[in-house]
């Protein structure tokens, strides 16, 4: 294992279900186990990525979030990160850090070429 200041975590394009503009007026049921996955995935993630390497951090972890979504549809930024907060609940878990500390947050988007859709996560110090 090394000693770096910066962890890289590629997660899976995040459920639609998820998105706060699609959740009104449903049951918090439906969405329910697309959080639960959620939350999994980023602690998955976040626990393999610590397993090659430990985050140093003092307090605040710098954050940096790029969208890469499958289409050129337009989103909402807001709402993109409202629906990975289980994914970013999950990885605060995995590096025992509480999710508030996560600052500055820099929030970025683009186009997966691949057309999947993918969450680039940054964390710590370039």
């Amino acid at each position: 294992m090394t000693d770096r200041t910066k962890l890289v975590l590629m997660l899976p394009w995040p459920d639609m279900s998820l998105m706060p503009n699609r959740k009104n007026g449903r049951h918090w049921l439906s969405s329910h186990g697309a959080k639960v996955k959620a939350r999994r995935d980023g602690s998955v993630v976040a626990l393999a990525e610590m397993g090659r390497a430990k985050l140093h951090h003092s307090g605040r972890v710098p954050i940096r979030i790029t969208f890469m979504s499958p289409d050129n549809r337009a989103r909402d930024i807001d709402n993109l990160l409202a629906c990975i907060k289980p994914q970013l609940d999950g990885i605060a878990k995995a590096i025992n850090v509480d999710d508030k500390y996560f600052r500055p947050m820099v929030l970025d988007e683009g186009v997966d070429p691949e057309r999947r859709g993918y969450l680039k996560i940054e964390l710590g110090e370039a």
